[in-house]
């Protein structure tokens, strides 16, 4: 195993160098294989223990994941699952795409990313194939696939992030009614929802969602209050929501309690790694 010393290196061991390059290169590209090794890893053991039938895993994989103490490295099962999703995407790229090599490296290396990835991948595999060439956006549901405005840059890229992706994927599943003119006369209050407020909460130690809300079921509640909007209806009444809000805000928070931002911030007795 490779002996690593946690400090920053100073003065002849740092020189502007081929060497220096070549290293930098070489540990990005084991980390980021590694990574994706994980993923795929966790998605080949959740394919092997989880009963289909219940959706929870076997209580044989329960006791081995516990004892083992990867609960210390995925989290609790939930978290774990979304490490599957992201082998999930991975696999999918590594195995039915044209060129395997040049899209696994377009691909981000974020657990949330690669999450948010997945759940497009399992809702519409056709679609797919074109992320990774475009970010496509459509008026409305129902609309023809030769209507689908196709831009540059692709929306999968290395440096995606998973609020991004969310964003999109929540547009995309329910396009917003289009801009109406100011003469719009739906103007009086009819009904106000608002939401718990434990959607911004995150555990503190662990950075792991916690509370009764989180922004799935908020991104599932506003497409059936859409659904209930038909030409029709958009004539006399007017729906106004706040997502961009609350995802901005959801985001903060979850950066805020993310744990790998805070290694090394601790003081610690034990030897201090500067």
């Amino acid at each position: 195993m490779e002996d690593f010393q946690y400090q920053i290196r100073g003065g002849n061991q740092i020189t502007l160098s081929d060497d220096l390059a070549r290293e930098i290169k070489d540990r990005y590209q084991r980390s980021r294989e590694d990574r994706f090794q994980i993923y795929l890893l966790s998605s080949a053991l959740r394919n092997k223990y989880l009963n289909k039938k219940t959706n929870t895993y076997e209580e044989e994989f329960q006791t081995w994941y516990a004892s083992k103490g990867l609960t210390k490295i995925f989290g609790q099962l939930p978290n774990f699952t979304k490490y599957c999703g992201g082998g999930d995407v991975i696999n999918w790229v590594g195995t039915k795409t044209s060129d395997p090599q040049k899209y696994l490296a377009q691909l981000p290396l974020s657990l949330g990313a690669l999450y948010e990835l997945s759940i497009i991948l399992k809702s519409d595999e056709d679609l797919f194939p074109l992320l990774l060439q475009f970010t496509p956006s459509r008026k409305s549901l129902d609309e023809p696939k030769y209507d689908w405005v196709t831009k540059k840059p692709p929306l999968i890229s290395k440096d995606v992030t998973e609020q991004k992706l969310r964003t999109w994927r929540r547009i995309w599943d329910s396009p917003p009614p289009p801009k109406v003119k100011r003469s719009d006369k739906r103007t009086l209050k009819f009904v106000e929802i608002t939401c718990n407020g434990e959607l911004l909460d995150f555990h503190r130690k662990t950075g792991e969602k916690i509370g009764v809300l989180d922004l799935d079921e908020v991104d599932q509640f506003l497409v059936k209050l859409r659904a209930l909007f038909d030409e029709h209806t958009n004539i006399k009444f007017k729906l106004t929501d706040h997502m961009d809000y609350l995802t901005n805000a959801y985001f903060k928070r979850k950066d805020s309690y993310d744990v790998t931002k805070n290694i090394g911030k601790k003081k610690s007795s034990n030897k201090k790694y500067v």
